[in-house]
This record gives structure tokens, C-alpha cells and sequence, in this order.
């Protein structure tokens, strides 16, 4: 019997303000307890990974790059989510001739009609209606949530009862669906996993799954707090509590903590949960894309997932030029290759289908110009490693 110990540093439950205006950035939220949280099962990291061999698993339908045993098993996979009505990516920061270009999904149906839902919403059947309320909107994430609800990850936790607060209204519910969404999407990863491997479950047609970049093992990479480090830091450094403008406050939970001590903090963690985390932010934005007419305040969608690109960019920068074991690791495995494309790609479809959309961002303008052409160069890189 598996016993899954996992720390997740993430946005939880917004709180709410004293009117009817509710602004949610990252350091408007408190953590609820979760049972046996921290990030590692049995001295290995296997937050947000899946176990697979001969490059399947148990996905029905799923399109997966897949590794087991150490080896990658990456064989050719179609990038597409080939489903009618899907869209391709738009953004000049993709190359349409590789597999973050590529990419293309079905955008959530953000005006259908949620009337319904909503007029028979009770407190009681709170669960029932994030599910009836996603699958009319965004069935992706009702997709996602069920996967997290079917979870043994933790001992039986229910991820929605673990992350929802104030049940008190349908428009509650639905102004925190985009947590719901993301702490679901962690469940459901880390319950598809093995001890060795990690899993993203990106669509319900496609699975990434690899193994190694965890922060233990023969093909570790090394803790994300050490991003922290580089140059680029200083442009939005940690707010360390403060909250003054133009610091980053993800940094405070997320690249947290020093490696070389005997605490297991969060930004311990390496590439593999770095890459879990960018994931789920992708289904933030587009639980936001999807209920941003709903939201009775402004959130802070957009400025995760682009905190959280730039994270990747700066991580890998720093393991080219300063750990070269794990930028082989990354950059060597057809498997890390690809899911580091895939999400790439799935982040831009959803920042460009959201740029004119005012209440999903608060910081979203000053954190894009962070990505710099040296940075984008880090993306380019894996794009010619994986020989586009």
C-alpha cells in the first residue's frame, strides 16, 4: 500500500472582502488542512506523477508520452486534440512548425447559458453543480475534477470539500471554480502516478507522462527555490511577506526555503513539480476564460500562468549553464521535451484567447514584459533539441 505523502504549495480558497468587490491575487488566500501534506512518498517525489510502462497507461483514448524503468519511451504522438471545434494557438511566442505551435483544444463555451444551474443551486448539492456548472462550460475541467474526486491520493480526501469555502451562493461557487479546477487537476495527477514518473493529464485525449527530474533520484534536477539565484530575480523579487508593489508573491510559497537544510520546504521541489504547478495554472486561466462573465471582482489568472512561464524559462536558463545534469535530463528525454512544449503551447492558447479580458489579470501586463527574448531563447532551445 502506497502511502502518498505530498506538499502542494498552491492558491487555496479566496477570502472574501468587506464589499462586493473581490480582488484575488495569491496573497488573498489561506490553506486549509489537508491530511499528510508534504512532497515526497516514502523518501521519492511522485507529486503530480503517473505510472506507465512501454509508453501506455491506463488513460482510455489518451495520447501519451510515456517512460518507465529510467528509459524514455516517447514514440510519435499527434499533438492535436483533433476534437471538432478546437483551436490552434495564435501567439508569435509559439512556432507553428513544432509541438507548442500545435497544440490546439477546444475553447470552454464561455457564453452558454448556466441559468439553470444556478437557479437550482443548493448548498447541499454544491458538488453537483461545480460538476453541472463545468460540463456545460468547460467539460475539460469537469473532466479534471472527477479525476481529482476519484482520487486515493490522499487517503480519501475529497478535493472539492478540501478547497471550497463559502458555499453560500451558485456565484460563490462559481468564483472559486478556478481553485476547485486547479486543486482537482493535483489529485488527479498524483493519483494516475507511480513512485518514479510524472503525469499530466492535460485533456481527456492527452496524458504526459515521464519519468525522473524529481528532486531525489538518479535523473533529480534541483530544487526551483534556486531560481532565485539568477539575474532576473531582482526584476520581481519575492514580496517575503510585505505585498509591496511589483514584488512577486508566488515566489513566497512556491521558491521558498533553502535545499541545503534539513526542512522540506516547498521550493525544494524540482522541475517535475515546477512543471505540475505551470500545468495546473494552464487550467486556472481557462476555468477563468470560461466564468470570467460570472466574477463579481478582479482575479489573478493571467498573472499565474505567466509567473509561472517565467519560472520555467529562468529554471531552465539556470540548468543549462549551472546544472548540466539536469538540463540532460530535461533536454535529453523526448518525454520532458515534449510535456515542456505541450503546456507551453496550451498556456499561450489560453493567455491569447484571455488578453482582452480585464477582470482575469492584476499584474498580467508588467509580469509578460519579464519574458524576455534572452528567456524565450530557453523555449527555442528545447524546440531544436526536439528537433523542430
Amino acid at each position: 500500500m502506497r502511502t502518498y505523502i505530498l506538499l502542494f504549495s498552491i492558491l487555496l480558497a479566496a477570502s472574501a472582502c468587506s464589499d462586493s468587490t473581490l480582488v484575488r491575487s495569491i496573497d488573498s488566500y489561506s490553506e486549509p488542512d489537508v491530511p499528510g501534506a508534504t512532497d515526497a512518498v516514502d523518501g521519492l517525489d511522485v507529486s503530480d506523477s503517473t505510472s506507465a510502462s512501454d509508453g501506455t497507461n491506463g488513460v482510455d483514448g489518451a495520447d501519451m508520452t510515456t517512460s518507465s524503468d529510467g528509459i524514455d519511451m516517447a514514440d510519435a504522438v499527434d499533438t492535436n486534440d483533433s476534437s471538432d471545434g478546437a483551436t490552434g494557438v495564435a501567439s508569435p511566442l509559439v512556432d507553428p512548425n513544432c509541438v507548442d505551435g500545435q497544440w490546439s483544444e477546444q475553447l470552454p463555451l464561455k457564453t452558454a447559458n448556466l441559468s439553470a444551474a444556478i437557479n437550482n443551486y443548493s448548498a447541499n448539492a454544491s458538488t453537483e453543480f461545480i460538476l453541472q456548472a463545468l460540463s456545460i462550460r468547460y467539460p475539460t475541467g469537469q473532466w479534471i475534477v472527477e479525476g481529482g474526486l476519484q482520487s486515493d491520493a490522499f487517503g480519501g480526501t475529497n478535493c472539492i470539500d478540501a478547497f471550497l469555502g463559502n458555499k453560500s451562493s451558485a456565484g460563490a461557487v462559481i468564483g472559486q471554480l478556478s481553485t476547485i479546477v486547479h486543486e482537482c487537476g493535483h489529485f488527479f495527477d498524483l493519483d494516475q502516478g507511480g513512485f518514479f514518473d510524472s503525469a499530466y493529464m492535460l485533456t481527456p485525449t492527452i496524458v504526459s507522462t515521464c519519468s525522473g527530474a524529481s528532486y531525489q533520484g538518479s535523473d533529480a534536477t534541483f530544487a526551483r527555490s534556486l531560481i532565485k539565484n539568477d539575474e532576473y530575480n531582482a526584476l520581481r523579487p519575492p514580496c517575503g511577506g510585505s505585498f509591496v508593489p511589483g514584488c512577486d508573491s508566488y515566489a513566497d510559497i512556491y521558491l521558498n526555503g533553502d535545499p541545503n537544510d534539513t526542512n522540506f520546504d516547498s521550493g525544494d521541489q524540482a522541475f517535475n513539480m515546477l512543471h505540475e504547478e505551470t500545468t495546473q495554472y494552464v487550467n486556472s486561466i481557462a476555468t477563468g476564460y470560461a466564468f470570467s462573465d460570472q466574477y463579481q471582482f478582479t482575479v489573478s489568472e493571467r498573472d499565474g500562468i505567466l509567473t509561472f512561464l517565467w519560472y520555467t524559462c529562468r529554471y531552465l536558463r539556470m540548468a543549462r549553464l549551472q546544472y548540466p545534469g539536469s538540463y540532460s535530463v530535461l533536454t535529453q528525454s523526448p518525454c520532458w521535451r515534449e510535456v515542456i512544449l505541450r503546456v507551453w503551447g496550451r498556456a499561450w492558447l489560453f493567455l491569447e484567447a484571455t488578453k482582452d479580458i480585464q477582470n482575469l489579470g492584476i499584474s498580467d501586463n508588467e509580469i509578460e514584459t519579464l519574458l524576455t527574448e534572452e528567456l524565450l531563447q530557453e523555449i527555442q532551445l528545447v524546440r531544436e533539441a526536439h528537433g523542430c
